[in-house]
C-alpha cells in the first residue's frame, strides 16, 4: 500500500512539474508572438531608407548639375575649336 502511495505521489509530481513546464513555455512562446519586437527595428529600418531615399535624390541632383556643367563646357571647347579653325589660313 505504501509503495503504491508513493508511486502515485511520484507520478502526480512529475505530472504537476510537467504541467508548470508546458504553461511556463506556452507562456513565453505567447508574449514572444505578442510582443511587438519587430516594430522598432522596422521604424529604424523605414527612417534609414527614407533618408537613403533623400541622399539618392540630392545625388541625382548633383549628377544632373554635373552633366549640365560638361555640357557646357564643351559647347565652349567646340565653339574655341572652330574659331581657331576659321582664324588659319586655308
Amino acid at each position: 500500500m505504501q509503495e503504491e502511495v508513493a508511486i502515485l505521489i511520484a507520478l502526480m509530481s512529475l505530472g504537476t512539474f510537467t504541467l508548470i513546464g508546458l504553461k511556463m513555455w506556452l507562456g513565453y512562446r505567447t508574449e514572444r508572438l505578442k510582443a511587438p519586437s519587430g516594430t522598432a527595428d522596422t521604424e529604424g529600418i523605414v527612417d534609414a531608407v527614407d533618408a537613403l531615399r533623400d541622399e539618392l535624390a540630392a545625388v541625382r541632383q548633383d549628377v544632373i548639375e554635373l552633366h549640365e556643367r560638361v555640357d557646357f563646357a564643351e559647347r565652349l571647347l567646340a565653339r574655341e575649336k572652330e574659331e581657331r579653325q576659321r582664324r588659319l589660313p586655308s
